[in-house]
């Protein structure tokens, strides 16, 4: 009995002493952990407004990134603000969303470069970009359409000797063109025109006095002119 109350008192002793290593240990490597330092915030030398004014002082510069002249940039943002919805916060002003837009689409830019260049998140880029595209689509229903649609007169331009009565029925010109994408790797082979680049192909209509009538846009690369076409049609 006194053997085995020995041998008990032994076990807790070395289960005390276990104990106390291991704690011991588990604060000697805590000790021994280095805690690395957040990396600093990058700070632009220039925000992105300021870089968007910095184009404005030059007009074929400003072209080069926005693909539009600076007079169509100014009445198409006051547009926008005025008849669409497009607003400003404290952290960003319309005007730096509406060039963040055009950049993006102009010059076929991805998320990174556009959040790298104004200096803001991915995520508030993303939401910026669909909140300008929201009132354009809104400005579309007003300017993408016939200003007759029934279509009843013929264009001034037709009556002319070398176009009458060739052209007594036209009511426009349509074409076909491939804008330049960026999509997920997944989605590659079908954006992929037979030029070798990823692409949306692209359907428009314009009238006699060169303004879009109607457009379908939305198609990969890789789709055949006549699908996009017939899908038209039967739309």
């Amino acid at each position: 009995m006194l053997l085995w109350q020995m041998d008990k008192s032994r076990k807790k002793q070395e289960e005390k002493e276990f104990e106390a290593a291991m704690v011991a240990f588990a604060m000697d490597v805590a000790s021994s952990i280095v805690t690395l330092p957040y990396a600093p915030r990058k700070l632009h030398l220039v925000t992105g407004l300021q870089w968007v004014e910095e184009k404005e002082k030059d007009a074929k510069s400003f072209y080069a990134m926005f693909r539009m002249r600076r007079s169509v940039f100014r009445t198409l943002h006051d547009l926008l603000v005025q008849k669409y919805g497009l607003e400003s916060t404290s952290n960003i002003s319309s005007k730096e969303v509406l060039a963040q837009f055009l950049w993006t689409v102009g010059t076929c830019q991805t998320t990174d470069n556009v959040a790298d260049r104004f200096a803001h998140s991915r995520s508030v880029i993303n939401k910026k970009f669909h909140e300008v595209l929201d009132c354009v689509d809104r400005m579309t229903g007003d300017y993408i359409r016939p200003i007759d649609p029934t279509f009843s007169e013929p264009h001034p331009v037709l009556r002319k000797t070398k176009f009458w009565p060739h052209f007594e029925h036209a009511i426009g010109a349509i074409d076909g063109t491939h804008i330049k994408v960026i999509v997920p790797k997944e989605l590659e082979p079908q954006h992929r025109n037979r030029k070798g680049y990823t692409s949306e192909n692209v359907m428009a209509v314009c009238d006699f006095d060169m303004r879009f009538t109607f457009v379908v846009p939305g198609w990969p690369g890789s789709v055949h002119d006549t699908r996009v076409w017939s899908d038209a049609i039967v739309r």
